[in-house]
């Protein structure tokens, strides 16, 4: 059977690294401790949690800061840095604390039909990990840092200058008729022609890349990982970088 090319307008395209910006959010760099053991026993949060009595904190100092970066791996990118939700459902503690541990421990173990993954029978996490990870949602998140433009400006690689950039275009490759494609646990993303699906390039980007945008001028991708890096891909240079 014949294979029926792919076609994409301006989806995707190839070319060199012209500039990153890169700035932390919660759980990717350095974030203010607010987890305070004395402040979140059991008996304070109204939750039980077997082996654990009411003076006991739901976790300590510690464990908190395992929780926080395997939450910011693992689940941030589907329900929010803040929890509040996002391709995910919302696990603040309102509502978290109402389903209590077991049940906690229970769906991280074995997931559900609507797209949770199931970390235990899968073998991804430890049970001592998926133990953490239920008391650890029954604990307020950290708050992500402030990090505003001159910070973010501060973070920038310019890798090309713009008047060194080419003014046309410089390369044979369809750009109307490429694809980026996430390689989420790499880091990069690969560039691939839609109509004879070979690999034009692979580009490291940043940590659990999530989205790929076109600028408006159809010159430039951007793309961004769960870390916050933004990679600014000059579309007409040559080879792709």
């Amino acid at each position: 059977m014949e294979r029926l090319p792919l076609r994409k307008k301006n989806l995707l395209q190839t070319a060199a690294t012209v500039s990153t910006v890169a700035f932390s959010v919660a759980f990717s760099g350095a974030i203010a401790q607010n987890y305070n053991p004395t402040n979140n026993t059991v008996g304070q949060l109204g939750v039980e949690i077997p082996g654990l009595g009411a003076d006991d904190p739901v976790l300590s100092a510690e464990e908190f800061e395992r929780g926080k970066e395997i939450f910011f791996e693992r689940c941030a990118g589907c329900h929010g840095v803040l929890r509040k939700g996002a391709t995910g459902k919302a696990l603040t503690t309102d509502l978290t604390r109402e389903l209590g541990y077991d049940y906690l421990h229970s769906f991280i173990t074995y997931g559900s039909p609507a797209g949770m993954p199931n970390w235990g029978t899968s073998g991804e996490l430890s049970e001592e990990d998926i133990a953490l990870m239920a008391k650890y949602l029954l604990v307020d998140p950290p708050q992500p840092p402030e990090f505003g433009m001159p910070d973010i400006r501060e973070s920038w690689n310019l890798i090309m200058p713009p008047d060194q950039r080419p003014t046309a275009k410089i390369n044979d490759i369809d750009i109307d008729n490429l694809f980026s494609v996430t390689l989420r646990d790499t880091g990069q993303v690969a560039l691939i022609d839609g109509g004879t699906y070979e690999i034009k390039a692979v580009i490291d980007t940043g940590y659990a890349v999530h989205i790929s945008r076109m600028s408006a001028s159809g010159r430039y991708l951007y793309v961004i990982g769960r870390d916050a890096k933004v990679t600014m891909i000059d579309l007409w240079m040559d080879p792709p970088a």
